[in-house]
């Protein structure tokens, strides 16, 4: 990717020139990439009305590499910043013909996506813990992934931060410990352009999708994605159907002003699916892709909207200032009949089935404002300094209601299941929970001579937090302080060797019981180093970590109620790497690999289950990686065709923490094609080439259940360019 940063100055209508490239450590204004591309070309008749003294930030895309990314604030190029940052450019997502979150992420070392049927209450792993997913570098309330936008289509990029990042992200129940994956919005650009698509393909699939951008004057421009879809599963009886809706609007306020605001609305409806019990697989006559539940339960429900604003201001050459601000919703009601394994073990193949309810809304209000000050310049020492506050408030309201009596028997190893789910159990018990962060961050990064770069940044956080749940819970408020250090030394333009040290906290919520006390910060602490490279041929990281937690809540074995404890302890250490290799515009080759050990330091309970200490933690596979190329046939008579074959590994991973039963592992294979024809572009998407049969973890109710691996199927896309 190439980048620059010019003060533009118009000289006549259709005529530009530019000054030399401004030391000024940009803030990305992304609504003007276009722009500035444009601009640079020499082709202005469609571009931005650009107006004198206007700083415009402007990406060109080659290939996968990237040198910048959104979620470093402040600007500074990756291969300067001492932290392994990894990023999916929209180029790749198109190529590789992504439509989720969870196939995306297969693409970047260390990461262990959440399924898509996996959309309430699990959250993705980098580095063998917890991530929260952000949009356009705003948390949202934690412990959850409902923010997972299943569809792709309104995103630029994908950007994956590893270990904690808690001195410049926060809200929700706090901020990210293990890692952070950002999601980068599209924004209008200059060029008004129109797609329209078709998909369809296995189990159903049945898609459209529109990307449509409009310049409505010299100043504003608004843009449209949009998705529907719908598809049946390999797992009988299970359906799903969504709707994403992402407008977006950019608009010129002054020589020194811009206004971008950004909405995502999301709707989701599917059969909630409970996995199979991991001890009944491979038993004879146990078909695998069986409903484990009864297929009548009405659909699980999951909905989001955001609005999001963003305002920047560039005070002076060396000054200048960003807000944005945030208003985020989400409910769902989650109706599930499912196996209770810790209450009601199987017998044989047979389980009683019980079934629930769970209602829930969120509402939260988010403002996070920044300035930066560039410092110095004329010597050896330059000082980039960034202060920021952030203010989140979320209010949270949820209900359940279970009903133990089973709804009948089902046995894995018969044909089919006449389960009736019956009516819906009532909610008996209630939770009103509010979380209020409160944090002042600052960050210095230091610029020495041409080789030297060191960051030292350090956040101070007030957490509250005011939980009932069912008659108990809690009323604290605690504050935190979390310093980051970092350094890099630039061998040459190619090569910089980088190591960091930072912690991480946040809040724990659903901490309740008869002996509960007020729950402590979760925290973490994490050391990483390793080396980066960009050529023009070769982009990558390697890298070796360690990232421990501590105050894991667990459950409180002296409490009848289930209530919590807090003494877990973890740990993840390991390898991984990121390579890109693009020897020519014809051909890019990504690879990635990791190798992570990861352990209970403690014994945990949960359920009244023990998970032993040195126990592999859940889910996560030791080795894992993945290797895809593209080769693009660039003149000639195949000028246009696109050819990928990508392949995927993933050792076994224990199910749940108690390392009773594991997961099968894997390799399987991917295949794309696409031809673009003037202005329409066809695409096929094969998974799975050589019908791999595997399992992977699924989670549900920490049980020891998986899920079968996608079985070979195939995707056909149509769509036009207007």
């Amino acid at each position: 990717m190439k980048s620059f940063v010019y003060r533009v100055c118009a000289v006549a209508p259709g005529v530009v020139a530019y000054a030399k490239p401004l030391a000024v450590g940009p803030l990305v204004l992304a609504a003007l990439m276009a722009g500035s591309a444009l601009a640079e070309s020499g082709n202005t008749s469609a571009s931005w009305k650009i107006r004198e003294e206007v700083i415009v930030v402007g990406t060109r895309e080659q290939g996968y590499s990237a040198s910048e990314a959104e979620v470093i604030k402040g600007g500074v190029p990756l291969i300067e910043w001492p932290q392994s940052v990894q990023v999916l450019n929209r180029t790749l997502l198109e190529e590789q013909n992504l439509q989720s979150l969870t196939a995306a992420l297969r693409n970047i070392s260390g990461v262990v996506p959440s399924h898509e049927q996996e959309s309430i209450l699990v959250n993705p792993f980098v580095r063998g813990q917890e991530a929260e997913v952000l949009l356009d570098g705003l948390v949202s309330y934690g412990d959850t992934a409902v923010i997972d936008p299943a569809s792709m289509i309104a995103f630029e990029r994908v950007e994956v931060a590893k270990g904690p990042t808690s001195t410049q992200y926060g809200g929700g129940v706090g901020a990210p410990t293990g890692g952070l994956i950002n999601l980068v919005t599209k924004t209008p650009k200059a060029d008004p352009s129109y797609y329209f698509g078709l998909r369809g393909g296995s189990f159903d699939t049945r898609a459209a999708e529109m990307d449509v951008n409009q310049p409505l004057s010299d100043s504003v421009a608004v843009r449209l994605a949009a998705e529907w879809f719908e598809s049946d599963d390999m797992v009988e009886e299970v359906d799903v159907e969504r709707v994403t809706l992402n407008p977006s609007l950019f608009a010129v306020l002054g020589e020194e002003t811009d206004l971008t605001l950004r909405g995502f609305y999301s709707n989701v409806e599917q059969l909630e699916y409970a996995g199979i019990p991991a001890e009944v697989v491979g038993l004879p006559g146990v078909d695998i892709t069986q409903f484990s539940g009864a297929a009548n339960a009405p659909d699980t429900e999951i909905e989001n909207l955001s609005i999001h604003a963003t305002l920047r201001h560039a005070f002076s050459d060396r000054l200048t200032g960003l807000v944005q601000a945030r208003y985020f919703e989400n409910s769902f009601d989650e109706y599930a009949s499912f196996p209770f394994l810790s209450v009601f073990p199987l017998d044989g193949t047979e389980a009683p089935i019980i079934r629930g309810q769970l209602p829930v809304d969120t509402e939260e209000y988010t403002v996070d404002a920044q300035l930066e000050y560039q410092l110095g310049g004329a010597g050896q020492v330059e000082h980039s300094l960034l202060l920021g506050l952030t203010w989140d408030a979320t209010d949270y309201a949820a209900g359940s209601g279970f009903d133990f009596n089973p709804i009948g028997i089902l046995d894995y190893a018969a044909a089919s299941n006449d389960l009736d789910f019956g009516a819906i159990p009532p909610v008996d018990a209630v939770t009103e929970n509010e979380y209020r962060t409160l944090a002042v961050y600052l960050q210095d990064y230091i610029s020495i001579g041409e080789h030297w770069r060191i960051l030292l940044s350090g956040r101070l956080t007030e957490y509250g937090l005011e939980e009932l749940e069912g008659g108990t819970g809690a009323d604290e408020t605690y504050t935190e302080f979390d310093p980051r250090l970092g350094i890099t030394y630039r061998l040459n333009e190619a090569v910089s060797l980088f190591a960091g040290y930072a912690t991480g906290s946040r809040m724990v919520p659903f901490f309740t019981g008869v002996n509960s006390r007020a729950p402590e910060p979760e925290e973490s602490e994490s050391w990483e180093a390793g080396v980066k490279f960009a050529t023009k041929r070769w982009t990558g990281t390697v890298a070796a970590f360690r990232l421990d937690r501590d105050n894991i809540p667990q459950t409180d074995l002296t409490d009848p109620n289930f209530g919590s404890v807090q003494n877990g302890e973890q740990r993840s250490e390991g390898v991984e790497f990121d390579l890109v290799w693009e020897p020519n515009e014809n051909l890019s080759l990504l690879a990635n690999a990791a190798y992570v050990e990861s352990e209970n330091r403690t014994d945990i309970v949960s359920f009244g289950t023990v998970f032993a200490e040195g126990n592999q933690l859940a889910r996560i596979p030791e080795t894992s990686g993945r290797l895809a190329a593209r080769y693009r046939f660039l003149g000639g008579g195949l000028d246009g065709l696109g050819l990928g074959l990508g392949m995927t590994y993933a050792d076994e991973a224990p199910l749940t923490d108690a390392n009773v039963f594991y997961s099968d592992d894997y390799l399987v294979f991917d295949l794309q094609a696409d031809y673009s024809l003037g202005p329409w572009v066809f695409r096929l998407n094969v998974v799975n080439l050589f019908d791999e049969d595997y399992v992977t973890p699924y989670q549900y109710l920490l049980q020891e259940v998986v899920r079968p691996g996608q079985e070979r199927s195939a995707f056909f896309t149509v769509g036009v360019n207007l």
